[in-house]
């Protein structure tokens, strides 16, 4: 049997194992993301949705344009970069439309029973669509089809943009979404911003026509913003001309969701804490934390995050270590207070190489005394981290932070965090696509 012919049968079967065996089996073989995004009120996308205007009562900004996220993260994972961009362009005026990228996978029921496409209101002026497509395609394992795009086009049709403000515009963070995404350009046309927010290819589980589809779309795009210096030089190597086509955008930090948090009034003879939130994937240097818990007992290491490789696993075997899983956003600020320094401890790597982590500035909005190891998007502040290169210089630099006293360290870490907030990026990112 041919493999493509192997691939469609698995997909067919697939959602009928997920739901009716394997998700049953087990109740955390489910992804709480996939009940988490039902919490909101939805409503069927099967009529034509009437047009909206976003709020512009009191305090409200004034209505602006539409914005479609088309994006790479599912939105109740965890409060990640496009989610970001999305909830502070909703503060300053513009409704958002978010894709959700599993197109299926999430609804409860097997296609045949189950809803074809619902809209979801996550605040007054962003609302999350959900397409439920036959095969519910893994999204980083191929390209879509293109009876699956002509299926999205339609549905995302029927979302109630206000068109007489003008096309909408369409922020992309992945190529799984290029043909949907030039398509609704050619019938509206939208302009086309791809947020390239991390080095694709070093994830190793992104197939090789989305990686070919990647190049299309930043030659195709109208703006392609970089979250890392590393990720714009890399374009910049392969692709002729981009410098005129793009603009280095870095993450960001909403400074209020953390000022209550802090380093926390401690007495002197508590333990300290040792944080960190995030994922705890592959690019987790799982040595950093175990040499640091096995040669100091007296430290208490806390992982905040969802677990998505096993040897992560191997860690809960140490006392002094803590796995506390996926939290929602909002509570993050309560773990940030009962941390003495946030950690970064990834593995180096082409993928981690080009990042620009969002917690470094999480951190810094708290004014967290920050060990990491060496990344070119945080030797930029070398004065104000603590940089490491091996598990022994890790323990080394987590002794030199804790042992720090100057308070203007952590004043200047918070006014940083203050200069790279999410609405300034925003507002550049504004200011550049009206100037186009």
């Amino acid at each position: 049997m041919p493999n493509h012919w192997l691939q469609s049968a698995k997909e067919y079967v697939r959602p009928y194992y997920l739901k009716w065996f394997y998700f049953r089996l087990q109740s955390q073989n489910c992804p709480t993301y996939f009940r988490d995004c039902w919490s909101y009120p939805s409503a069927s996308l099967d009529r034509p949705m009437p047009r909206q205007v976003a709020p512009n009562g009191p305090g409200m900004p004034a209505a602006k344009g539409d914005i479609l996220f088309l994006p790479l993260a599912d939105w109740h994972t965890r409060i990640q970069r496009t989610q970001h961009l999305a909830l502070t362009f909703a503060s300053m005026g513009y409704r958002c439309f978010y894709v959700n990228p599993h197109l299926g996978r999430e609804f409860p029921t097997v296609y045949p029973a189950s809803p074809k496409r619902l809209v979801s209101t996550i605040s007054p002026c962003i609302q999350e669509l959900h397409v439920h497509l036959p095969r519910e395609p893994v999204f980083h394992h191929r390209c879509l089809t293109s009876d699956e795009v002509g299926t999205l086009i339609e549905t995302i049709s029927r979302l109630p943009f206000n068109l007489d403000n003008g096309a909408p515009l369409i922020i992309t963070s992945f190529p799984l979404w290029a043909e949907v995404a030039h398509a609704l350009r050619r019938q509206w046309g939208s302009r086309i911003v791809y947020d390239c927010h991390d080095l694709m290819a070093g994830f190793g589980n992104i197939s090789q026509d989305l990686l070919n589809a990647e190049s299309g779309l930043i030659d195709s795009a109208d703006l392609v913003i970089f979250s890392a210096q590393a990720l714009l030089d890399h374009c910049a190597a392969t692709h002729e001309g981009i410098q005129h086509r793009s603009i280095l955008l870095r993450n960001a930090v909403s400074v209020s969701d953390f000022q209550e948090a802090g380093p926390p009034a401690k007495q002197a003879a508590a333990a300290p804490v040792i944080g960190y939130i995030g994922s705890l994937s592959s690019w987790f240097d799982v040595e950093y934390i175990r040499s640091a818990a096995t040669s100091r007992p007296e430290w208490n290491f806390v992982l905040v995050g969802r677990i998505e490789n096993p040897r992560i696993e191997s860690l809960r075997q140490l006392p002094n270590v803590t796995l506390v899983g996926e939290v929602p956003y909002c509570d993050l600020a309560r773990h940030f207070l009962s941390f003495d320094v946030g950690i970064i401890p990834f593995v180096r790597n082409e993928l981690t190489l080009s990042t620009n982590p969002i917690k470094l500035y999480e951190y810094f909005a708290c004014g967290l005394p920050v060990v990491s190891a060496s990344l070119p998007e945080v030797e930029r502040y070398s004065d104000l981290v603590y940089l490491a290169d091996d598990p022994q210089s890790f323990v080394r630099q987590i002794e030199a932070a804790l042992a720090e006293k100057d308070p203007n360290l952590a004043l200047r870490r918070r006014a940083i965090a203050n200069e790279e907030s999410w609405w300034i990026r925003c507002l550049e990112l504004e200011r550049r696509l009206g100037a186009d």
